[in-house]
C-alpha cells in the first residue's frame, strides 16, 4: 500500500535538486536514446500481456534514460535515485515465498527459544508455536512474515539515507541496514505475542494486541534505523578527522 507515496517522493526529490538537474543539462546524448529501446519493448510487453511489473520497470527505465536521450549523462546522473526510487512500487512479495516461509521459522525459531529459556512449556510445529496446555495457539501465517514490512522499511531508509548521508557509499550502508532491522523488529513483535499469549491472554494476544503491535514495532525500526544513520554519520566523521 506504501507504492501509492513512492512516485510522490521521488517529484519531492526531483523538486529539492531542481537547480542541479537544471545545471547539468548539456548535449543530447545517443547512448541514451538506445538504452531507450529496450524499456520502450519492456513497456510494450507490459501492455500487452497485462503484465503490471513489466510496465512499471519500463516507466522507471524510461524516467531515467529519456532525459539522458535529450540532455545527457550528468542530467541522468542526477535523476538516478529518484528513478530507482520508483522500483518501489512493483510489488515483490508474490516472488518471494521462500523468503516468506523461513522469515516465519526464524521468528517461530526465535520466540520458541526465548520462552523455553524463560521455562515456558511450549511446543514448536514448524511455524506454530502452542502451549502443552493448549490454552494457547499462534500460528506465523504469511502476512505475519515480516515481508511487506521489510519493503516499507527498505523505501523509508532509502529516501532518509538519500537525505541523510552525503555519499553513496554510506547511503549503502544505511540501505543494507534496513533489512536485518525489519527482521529484527517483526520477530520482537512475534516474540512479544507469543509472550502475552502465553503469560497473559491467548485471545487477546491474537486480537486486539496482534492488530496493533506491528505499529509500534514498526515505530521502533523507524527510530533504530535513524539511530544507526547517526552511528554512520559520527563514525565516518572520525574516520575522516
Amino acid at each position: 500500500s506504501f507504492g501509492w507515496y513512492v512516485p510522490v517522493f521521488s517529484l519531492y526529490v526531483v523538486w529539492v535538486e531542481r537547480r542541479k538537474i537544471l545545471e547539468s543539462i548539456g548535449a543530447p546524448s545517443a547512448l541514451g536514446l538506445v538504452l531507450a529501446v529496450p524499456f520502450l519493448l519492456l513497456g510494450f510487453i507490459g501492455v500487452r500481456g497485462i503484465q503490471i511489473r513489466f510496465g512499471v520497470l519500463a516507466f522507471a527505465g524510461l524516467c531515467l534514460t529519456v532525459p539522458w536521450a535529450l540532455f545527457g549523462r550528468a542530467t541522468a546522473r542526477r535523476i538516478l535515485f529518484p528513478c530507482l526510487f520508483l522500483l518501489f512500487c512493483i510489488p515483490l512479495a508474490t516472488f518471494l515465498d521462500v523468503v516468506t516461509v523461513h522469515l516465519r521459522l526464524l521468528a517461530s525459531s526465535v520466540a520458541y527459544g526465548v520462552l523455553s529459556g524463560f521455562g515456558a512449556d511450549v511446543v514448536r510445529q514448524g511455524t506454530m508455536l502452542m502451549s502443552r496446555s493448549g490454552a494457547f495457539s499462534i500460528d506465523i501465517a504469511e502476512p505475519c512474515s515480516g515481508l511487506r514490512s521489510i519493503f516499507a522499511l527498505m523505501a523509508l531508509t532509502a529516501g532518509y539515507a538519500y537525505f541523510n548521508q552525503p555519499t553513496w557509499i554510506r547511503r549503502g550502508l544505511l540501505f543494507a541496514l534496513s533489512v536485518p532491522l525489519a527482521v529484527f523488529g517483526n520477530v520482537m513483535r512475534i516474540l512479544s505475542i507469543a509472550i502475552v499469549g502465553t503469560y497473559a491472554s491467548s485471545e487477546f494476544a491474537t486480537g486486539f494486541y496482534h492488530d496493533y503491535s506491528g505499529y509500534v514495532v514498526f515505530l521502533v525500526a523507524i527510530l533504530l534505523m535513524v539511530g544507526a544513520g547517526e552511528l554512520i554519520s559520527r563514525v565516518c566523521d572520525r574516520l575522516s578527522a
